[in-house]
């Protein structure tokens, strides 16, 4: 049975009303079946929607989106919503910049379609720190061992439920999703591979054998390590340093200690070394990569490797993002001892755009290991076209159509009492958009409902509009200075002075809306709007 919501009273007396039932109404709001529908079907079916063609296409999924940003009214204007979904926000002339209703450029910022970064959503400090502390998170225990971070992680994915079962989020958070037979991607529930895809904790793992992992573990350290001693009591960066070579199968027991010892005690310039009498040239790309035997050490590759990987801003995800970087390439090859000179990089190259997962790869069959573990020093991923929308993208848009929806049943009952009830995000996001503040009153009187609680507030005639649209600037700043002190709109921030505004405009619109007045209401009615004589 569907739910309506109500109001008791009007002017400042139904917003009472309202306040004191909003919560209890909205929850039955929420239950309605046509808005309990629209909020299951929309969180479930729009992270397969990848193009703007797609979200047009799909009337439903369209209302939800439109009516998140108070847009229903355009859902027929099809032409017209492509091309603001469409527009380049980088392009100071597309459509959505241009509108004066900015509403449609927060609907194209929010889907994104046009840019490269993909779809988006406005988040708090608290939201914000969260991420930047997700950021860090290297495996799973690390998001386990937190539990403040892991409930709002959880909630994010409306799956608070989870929260005290650790084991199971533990494979749900471990899952290889390229693997279709993982433990995530067997689960009915696809918020649980979205979890998993979030954080990837998988190729995390994988990318700790990478380059960038080798440079994590010897930042830093480096200058400790002058004997063959110093790396081997770490196991730790014995460990990295025998896998960035591929070496690591190798020394699966303690008994090759001396063995280790002989070849990085090797001097790598000497034909006659252990190291370089050794059958698989690793060894010596082991040996000359810290040059701890090599009596003239000044600054050994793995020093020079590490600097230029720390101080690159970029992160080396593609090939081209190594060999366009011509100094990066010459380090990353010396470090592995990979011979160089004309062609040499090209050949490189080659092996590196090799595919690894073929046995009959240039990589896998070619006699030298040192191409190979250089290739699997770098975790290239494959250019992806595919959308992916932030954890929450599909509940907070679903939770902004539910509360327009709500204010827009309101207004069956009471205009005045919608304005009310959205005063405070449209004025806020009008200020948190910034400007001059002639800019911003000339955004207020853009905007119909701020634009009728201002000049309801002002006492303001409805010929106001008419009037040159610098006499309305002159005249609001002035009202504003005269009624609430304040001249700019950013000031209208302050929790106290919104509410008076809300207020004042519920009263003067109560006793405007009157069929009759009693002697009495007349004169609060001349007070409110400023008028004498």
């Amino acid at each position: 049975m569907s739910f309506s919501p109500i109001v008791s009273g009007t002017g400042l007396i139904g917003w009472e009303f309202l306040n004191r039932t909003r919560e209890k109404q909205q929850i039955a709001f929420e239950k309605s079946p046509m808005i309990a529908r629209d909020k299951a079907q929309f969180e479930q079916q729009i992270q397969s929607v990848q193009t703007s063609e797609q979200l047009m296409d799909n009337r439903e999924l369209l209302r939800v989106a439109l009516g998140a940003f108070g847009l229903d009214d355009d859902l027929g204007n099809r032409a017209f919503i492509k091309k603001v979904l469409d527009s380049d926000l980088a392009d100071s002339t597309s459509l959505a910049n241009r509108l004066a209703d900015k509403r449609y450029l927060a609907l194209a910022q929010t889907f994104n379609f046009a840019g490269t970064t993909g779809p988006r959503i406005e988040t708090s400090q608290t939201d914000t720190a969260i991420s930047a502390k997700l950021d860090k998170l290297k495996k799973p225990e690390d998001l386990l061992s937190d539990p403040s971070l892991l409930r709002a992680t959880l909630k994010g994915f409306g799956l608070e439920k989870d929260v005290g079962n650790e084991f199971f989020l533990q494979k749900v958070l471990g899952s290889d999703l390229s693997d279709k037979n993982s433990f995530a991607n067997r689960l009915t529930d696809k918020r649980y591979v979205e979890l998993a895809k979030t954080f990837d904790f998988h190729s995390k793992a994988q990318s700790q054998d990478s380059l960038y992992g080798f440079v994590d573990a010897f930042s830093g350290v480096l200058d400790d390590i002058e004997t063959a001693d110093d790396l081997i009591d770490n196991a730790e960066l014995t460990n990295s340093a025998l896998s960035i070579f591929g070496l690591e199968k190798d020394f699966a027991n303690l008994d090759k200690t001396d063995f280790l010892k002989n070849v990085l005690e090797s001097d790598p310039y000497d034909n006659e070394s252990f190291a370089a009498k050794l059958d698989d040239p690793r060894y010596l790309a082991l040996s000359n990569a810290f040059a701890l035997g090599d009596p003239d050490r000044d600054q050994s590759k793995a020093q020079k490797l590490v600097d230029a990987l720390s101080s690159r801003s970029g992160v080396i995800e593609q090939p081209d993002d190594l060999f366009n970087d011509v100094g990066l390439t010459v380090k990353v090859m010396d470090f592995f001892n990979l011979p160089q000179g004309a062609g040499k990089i090209a050949q490189a190259k080659r092996f590196v755009e090799s595919d690894l997962s073929s046995p009959t790869s240039l990589a896998n069959v070619h006699p030298d290991k040192r191409y190979q573990a250089f290739v699997e020093a770098f975790d290239f991923k494959e250019a992806s076209t595919t959308r992916t929308y932030p954890a929450g993208f599909a509940e907070t848009i679903s939770q902004n159509y539910i509360d327009r929806q709500f204010e827009k049943e309101i207004g069956e009952s009471d205009s005045n009492m919608r304005i009310a009830l959205s005063l405070e995000r449209d004025l806020t996001d009008l200020i948190e958009l910034g400007g001059r503040t002639d800019t911003q009153w000339f955004s207020v009187m853009a905007s119909a409902p701020l634009r009728a609680v201002f000049e309801t507030a002002f006492g303001l005639p409805s010929s106001f509009g008419t009037l040159d649209l610098d006499q309305q600037l002159s005249e609001f700043k002035k009202r504003s200075e005269q009624y609430f002190g304040v001249e700019t709109v950013s000031e209208y921030a302050d929790p106290d002075r919104m509410d008076q505004l809300r207020r004042r405009f519920l009263v003067a619109s109560d006793q405007q809306n009157s069929a009759s007045l009693s002697p009495g209401a007349g004169v609060v009615l001349a007070l409110l709007s400023g008028y004498s004589g």
